[in-house]
């Protein structure tokens, strides 16, 4: 079987721009307004990076790659991973529900076109998701739309993807995701209600997505690929307002979803899940200083950035997301 991998990092802005080539998916860059590229193979966000200053987002594999734009739809892929990003402008008289549902339909007919049919991870970020647009918040309108794309292509809870959802400084609505031929296993945390059981107070179509998915490669390495991750026990938020109770809830989801993945996935009392990569999303900037004392405390020196953003619940005041290695 041939090798094969999959690498995310952070890159300096000094160094060169390498957004599409042998091995190289995509590179996501923290712009603070999502627009389509006019470069393929770079992704913009509408993230507004915090620290470290001038940092890239490249997502990376070992086999050689080849990519194409075309009409606000990029994709990259391997033989094994392919790697789409889809870019929506709000600007017509489409609703967020109806924009959200034709995004996913099309990047999941061309997933099937491509023949790569399990995602693995999905990113989602649009401008003022926690605002309300014709009686109904706009994250849960895109939840509406997410939930019919999937029903429509037959995608059933036991394959909804690691995935997250935030809100970026303004722009298009870019949703971007990596998928395989072979399928990943997806995990829900113990200490979380999954979110696609949410009861009806959250909105009329609970979030499709997993807590974690973890997709083995062909060379036999184990990705985990950790979705956004928030101070919610049950289904309800804890320590609204307190950015440290909240801080102090996250980690400890993060902890719990590792330990169940590692227990259910364990070969040998030598297993260990390593943490490759981390984001960290703040509602406030102010608290910056704060969540990276607590970050770097519990996780130690490992490359991660932190950028602005809205989390998804109006009274959430940070996400962690990140990427981990199980080594066996």
């Amino acid at each position: 079987m041939q090798a094969s991998g999959f690498y995310c990092g952070y890159q300096s802005g000094e160094a060169p721009v390498i957004v599409a080539g042998p091995g190289c998916l995509a590179t996501v860059i923290f712009d603070g307004q999502c627009r389509a590229p006019a470069q393929a193979g770079l992704i913009s966000t509408g993230l507004r990076l915090l620290e470290p200053a001038g940092i890239r987002e490249t997502l990376v594999t070992t086999d050689a790659c080849v990519s194409d734009y075309s009409d606000n739809l990029y994709w990259a892929q391997s033989d094994e991973l392919l790697l789409l990003a889809v870019w929506v402008d709000e600007g017509g008289d489409e609703s967020l529900e109806r924009l959200t549902e034709q995004a996913y339909s099309r990047l999941l007919s061309t997933m099937q076109e491509r023949g790569y049919s399990y995602m693995v991870r999905v990113w989602n970020y649009l401008a003022d998701i926690n605002a309300f647009e014709q009686q109904e918040e706009r994250y849960r309108q895109f939840c509406v739309g997410r939930f019919d794309a999937f029903a429509r292509h037959g995608v059933q809870d036991k394959d909804f993807p690691s995935a997250c959802a935030l809100g970026h400084s303004g722009g298009d609505l870019v949703i971007y995701l990596l998928a395989s031929k072979h399928p990943p296993v997806h995990f829900e945390n113990p200490q979380q209600v999954s979110a696609y059981h949410y009861p009806e107070e959250y909105g009329p179509r609970s979030p499709s997505f997993a807590r974690a998915s973890l997709l083995t490669l062909a060379d036999g390495t184990d990705k985990l690929f950790v979705s956004g991750t928030a101070s919610v026990v049950g289904h309800m938020t804890r320590h609204p307002g307190d950015v440290q109770g909240q801080l102090a809830v996250t980690l400890h989801n993060v902890d719990s979803l590792l330990a169940h993945v590692l227990a259910s996935q364990s070969r040998g009392s030598e297993d260990r899940l390593a943490v490759e990569v981390l984001k960290i999303y703040l509602r406030h900037p102010a608290d910056l200083a704060v969540v990276k004392a607590g970050v770097l405390q519990h996780f130690g020196d490992v490359p991660m950035v932190f950028v602005a953003a809205d989390v998804c619940r109006s009274d959430l005041l940070l996400e962690i997301d990140g990427l981990w290695r199980l080594t066996r």
